[in-house]
């Protein structure tokens, strides 16, 4: 019986192989018996997958590399689906007059303000009262994830999550993703409409490495932005960062020149209270959201929370 078989039902023991000795357990995954071991246990659950991608991608051959950066995406959109919820979209009240029936509610200050006589007299009518309409506000978002060094290890992963429930949510709307570590690139521009399996697939195989450079990072993110030009509420920033930068200039100065920029920040290894203290700055220069999370599997959720709230 080969260690695969023995291990059928033993998963902690592959990953416990798979972090004490990455290269001999590729040697076992990377065969047909392996990727069928695997291709079962992603179909009844697949959680896993993803962490188990992350170790192998370099040393596994191009020949199964794909089937599983392939179990490890859709591990990915079926957990975003899961923290998602469809029915969040970014919405604003409007008072109109002529309260009509049906409309949802009515705005009392609006029709205070329009009729002060009227209701003196006590002669308002249907005609004078302002009734509320909601409309869909299609948000413009620039999603600018850390992925330095200094985030190195899952969050890797959880970028391709959050990349994902963020897809979800503005499906319909405007966003762009820009990674950053010593320099910046733009994994999404806001005019483009890449689909949400490119996305997972370039993050899954992109590397979290060099040093921190906030600021450029931001000076991108903020060129997205600006290439529409609505209303300013409904443009804003998301920034996710562990906040200890050792390139660049300082970041709350970009941080100010955005319409908007909210932050999730989660502790350092290193310097923790320092770095939290710089992300909740940029969140007040930017005069945005500060979320703090204490481990990176909560920045999904701390995304979805700040999309219902914006």
């Amino acid at each position: 019986m080969t260690y695969l078989a023995i291990q059928h039902k033993n998963l902690e023991a592959i990953m416990g192989l798979l972090k004490a000795n990455v290269y001999a357990a590729t040697d076992i995954l990377d065969t047909e018996e392996g990727v069928e071991f695997f291709s079962e246990k992603a179909r009844e659950a697949g959680d896993f997958m993803p962490e188990i991608y992350f170790f192998i991608r370099r040393p596994i051959s191009g020949k199964y590399k794909s089937i599983f950066r392939r179990l490890a995406r859709q591990s990915i959109l079926k957990l975003s689906l899961k923290i998602t919820s469809k029915g969040i979209r970014g919405q604003y009240k409007k008072a109109v007059p002529f309260y009509k029936i049906g409309m949802p509610e009515f705005s009392l200050d609006e029709t205070i303000q329009h009729n002060p006589l009227k209701i003196y007299e006590k002669s308002l009518s249907y005609k004078d009262i302002y009734g509320v309409v909601r409309k869909r506000q299609k948000r413009k978002v620039v999603l600018i994830l850390d992925t330095s060094g200094s985030m190195y290890g899952r969050l890797l992963l959880n970028a391709a999550l959050t990349s994902s429930v963020l897809a979800y949510n503005l499906e319909k709307e405007d966003y762009a993703i820009v990674l950053f570590n010593s320099t910046a690139m733009i994994l999404k521009s806001i005019n483009q409409k890449n689909p949400v399996i490119k996305i997972i697939d370039e993050i899954l195989d992109s590397e979290a490495v060099g040093f921190t450079n906030i600021q450029i990072g931001l000076e991108k993110g903020l060129k997205e932005l600006n290439k529409t030009r609505e209303n300013r509420k409904s443009r804003f920033g998301i920034l996710i960062s562990d906040g200890n930068f050792n390139r660049g200039g300082d970041p709350v100065e970009i941080a100010k020149k955005y319409p908007k920029l909210h932050v999730i920040g989660m502790p350092a290894e290193n310097d923790a209270t320092q770095g939290i203290k710089t992300c909740q700055e940029i969140a007040k220069a930017g005069r945005g959201k500060f979320y703090a999370v204490n481990d990176y599997k909560e920045i999904p959720r701390a995304l979805i929370e700040l999309l219902s709230q914006t």
